[in-house]
């Protein structure tokens, strides 16, 4: 009578082991890859990365688009920023603010025309319609970076 766990045995099992183990890697990697590209889709994170360095000596940073959106950057990017065209009824958080986070337009214009550097995010879609309105009244517009669906836009290089 022959034992299932002859060396026969045992090092087909481990052969299928590791062909089992091996034919997973493709998928793995494949998964990986995926990830990488997709993240900016999903996240901010690049975008706080290019200001952090950029708005340690000062400067505003402007987000225009939905609270949900600017979670990862409220996570990664080392000072507040400002709400574009939100409405602070719906968007602000539980009790009111310290300070007026939220702005219009007109509020914008007034801080891309002062010294001090402004970023703003936008979505690509946005991005025409805020080069007409700042490049009609200062001429001075540069698009930045880009992650995912969003563009970083400035008054500074």
């Amino acid at each position: 009578m022959r034992s299932s766990s002859t060396p026969t045995a045992r090092r087909r099992a481990t052969t299928i082991a590791i062909a089992l183990a091996a034919s997973m890697i493709p998928a793995g990697l494949s998964m990986v890859i995926g990830v990488a590209k997709t993240a900016p889709y999903f996240s901010l994170a690049d975008v706080a990365r290019y200001l952090n360095p950029r708005l340690e000596t000062g400067g505003h940073a402007m987000f225009e688009g939905p609270l949900d959106d600017s979670s990862s950057l409220i996570f990664y990017l080392n000072r507040k920023f400002f709400f574009v065209n939100q409405n602070p009824r719906k968007e602000a958080p539980r009790g009111a603010p310290a300070t007026n986070i939220f702005l219009n337009e007109q509020a914008v214009l007034d801080k891309w025309g002062q010294p001090d550097a402004v970023y703003l995010i936008v979505e690509q879609s946005r991005a025409d319609y805020w080069k007409g309105r700042v490049v009609s009244r200062f001429h001075v517009y540069h698009q930045v970076t880009t992650s995912g669906t969003y563009v970083v836009l400035s008054n500074q290089l």
